[in-house]
């Protein structure tokens, strides 16, 4: 394994032996998270898994081995989508987070919504509560809401389209809206993962919902080649920078806004800092 390592990236694992390896083996030391990222990409090029020996987990098994205060670090701050809401009498126990579609209020859930994704998304990147609603109730998408004792306290959209369609959108050569329920990938089929909006009323409820983001990423990687988004926010863009999200694409619209297209492959997108940090670091991310 030291040589092995070593062969494949001599910058990060020069001076390497077996006695450090025998420790990180037996948990007495880690190695740095830059370490940690190159041996995932390491196995990831060996297996052609893109979270080798995490294939096999559930979502919910997923859920449940991903550090809160990690995630908090990845989605950062964020004024427009993350809103202040007081949550110090909130306890996370006492929050969930389900499809949207099991919601009876989920038409009532989406006509609220519409208001904060008209002022949050330039024109061009906007979709009709007809678009919402239909989409909420397809099986490729992961429309997701958080509710606390009875209160909705936070949404979030994605869906996994089929490749062609992905690259389509983030070129500019199609626009979200005219995405149709033919263009979505099937459930054992590889797709993209397109991400269309989220907004929640404080920073618990954000957090959550990354959570089972990533644990749906991370439990159905075998189906999801590349995660994209198009935006025009400054805060979306500093989220999907702390996802890894690579910029891609932008153009101009008429009225002299940037749209810009940010894409990454499921790899990269999990072999990241921050990803280490939330998911192989829980023992310094005490939890709440």
């Amino acid at each position: 394994m030291v040589h092995n390592l070593y062969s494949y990236d001599i910058d990060h694992f020069e001076g390497l032996d077996t006695s450090t390896i025998s420790k990180w083996e037996r948990s007495i030391t880690k190695p740095p998270a830059t370490k940690q990222v190159n041996i995932i990409k390491y196995f990831q090029k060996q297996t052609g898994i893109a979270l080798p020996c995490w294939d096999t987990y559930t979502i919910e098994e997923t859920e449940e081995l991903i550090c809160k205060a990690g995630m908090r670090n990845l989605i950062g701050k964020s004024k427009k989508h993350i809103y202040n809401y007081p949550s110090e009498m909130m306890s996370v126990d006492d929050m969930h987070v389900y499809p949207l579609r099991t919601f009876e209020r989920m038409d009532a859930l989406i006509d609220m919504h519409m208001h904060l994704h008209q002022n949050l998304n330039h024109e061009s990147l906007q979709l009709s509560k007809e678009q919402f609603k239909e989409w909420a109730l397809h099986p490729s998408s992961l429309f997701l809401a958080c509710e606390h004792k009875g209160t909705f306290i936070e949404l979030s959209f994605t869906t996994k389209v089929k490749p062609e369609i992905f690259n389509k959108v983030l070129n500019f050569k199609m626009k979200k809206s005219e995405i149709t329920a033919d263009d979505f990938a099937a459930f054992n089929e590889v797709g993209s993962s397109l991400m269309l909006g989220f907004f929640a009323l404080n920073e618990k409820a954000a957090i959550l919902l990354f959570i089972r983001y990533y644990a749906y990423l991370i439990a159905n990687q075998k189906y999801i080649s590349d995660i994209g988004a198009v935006v025009n926010s400054e805060d979306a863009i500093k989220l999907v920078s702390n996802m890894n999200l690579a910029y891609y694409n932008s153009r101009m619209t008429d009225d002299e806004v940037s749209i810009k297209a940010y894409r990454q492959t499921l790899f990269n997108a999990l072999a990241s800092e921050h990803v280490v940090k939330m998911i192989l670091s829980k023992q310094d991310c005490p939890e709440e």
